[in-house]
């Protein structure tokens, strides 16, 4: 029994207390879920607001997408597993991030149609490379597991660029970033969500969302794993 016991549970990636396999404990997991359940926050962008503030991001641009969920806010210490996953080769951080990121939606019932089809942004060539996996792609394989979701791996491509997105500025960010992505083909479906791990200004998910909608697709959504507490100026 000793032995069963041990290979359904594992650590917790926060705290490093006894976890199910691919979950955080109960106990952090009830952490997070509380936070983003009872934190004031843009109702569009998720951006965590002081109370009664109007939201600087959607007033300067408001994203084509129709709703954004988020896991968490890419603060500490949940920033640093966010980097971990990205840049520590951690990946099977992913799937404690999607465990959370549903039951998150399980809870507020936002759960999505069974039709609706996940996409993860692509990464650039340099950063495949030097990763060895696409950060996007490993969640949204989750994700799509525990939503019941089919995935579309093909239809989104991504032009390279020389400058990364991360070294621009806000206003440079949505400039460079207008003609970033483009679809393989024609996409007539209902509902598509978009899937990325860090969500700062949303102009890549911005200029995704606005491919897929030329391609034929009527709504977009997205899902991240964590909400930056500000955009970048």
């Amino acid at each position: 029994m000793r032995l069963f016991t041990s290979l359904l549970t594992s650590q917790c990636p926060l705290c490093h207390s006894e976890a199910s396999i691919g979950r955080f404990c109960p106990t952090c997991q009830e952490d997070i879920l509380s936070s983003r359940f009872y934190a004031h926050r843009c109702p569009h962008c998720q951006l965590a607001l002081s109370e009664n503030q109007h939201c600087p991001n959607c007033y300067e641009h408001r994203l084509i997408l129709s709703h954004i969920y988020t896991a968490f806010d890419y603060i500490p210490p949940l920033d640093s597993l966010v980097l971990q996953f990205k840049n520590a080769q951690q990946p099977h951080l992913a799937r404690p991030f999607a465990h959370l990121l549903y039951e998150q939606l399980r809870q507020k019932q936002q759960l999505p149609s069974k039709d609706a089809i996940l996409i993860p942004i692509p990464s650039r060539t340099a950063s495949l490379h030097k990763r060895g996996f696409n950060p996007a792609t490993l969640f949204a394989k989750h994700l799509a597991r525990m939503l019941h979701c089919p995935l579309n791996l093909s239809v989104l491509r991504c032009h390279d660029s020389q400058q990364m997105q991360k070294t621009l500025s806000r206003q440079n960010r949505f400039l460079h970033s207008s003609q970033l992505y483009y679809c393989a083909y024609r996409l007539d479906v209902p509902h598509v969500i978009l899937v990325d791990d860090i969500l700062t200004t949303g102009s890549t998910m911005d200029s995704a969302a606005r491919a897929l909608i030329a391609a034929g697709v009527r709504q977009v959504d997205a899902m991240v794993i964590a909400r930056t507490a500000s955009p970048l100026a």
